[in-house]
């Protein structure tokens, strides 16, 4: 069970067969998340392809925190987006 003050959080990628799922501290900032759900899924950046989250429609700030993102819900879903880049 997770803590009371912790947030479910859920990150699915189409690229990625399961979704990674973790509870995080309300503080936890987006890059976290991010971080923990690329290893999660074993994505590398390859400096050409540029890994982001998406949310209700819009791209995460990196520096947005899990709580701010979740609001009063006790659980957030986000979506793991790439964007290829010509090096």
């Amino acid at each position: 069970m997770p803590q009371p003050h912790e947030i479910k959080t859920t990150v699915t990628s189409a690229l990625a067969e399961h979704p990674y799922q973790h509870d995080y501290d309300p503080q936890v900032t987006a890059t976290s998340v991010l971080s923990d759900s690329l290893t999660a899924f074993g994505f590398a950046s390859d400096g050409t392809t540029r890994y982001y989250l998406f949310h209700d429609g819009h791209e995460v700030p990196p520096e947005a925190t899990v709580g701010e993102l979740a609001g009063h819900a006790k659980a957030l879903h986000l979506k793991l987006r790439t964007e290829t880049t010509n090096g």
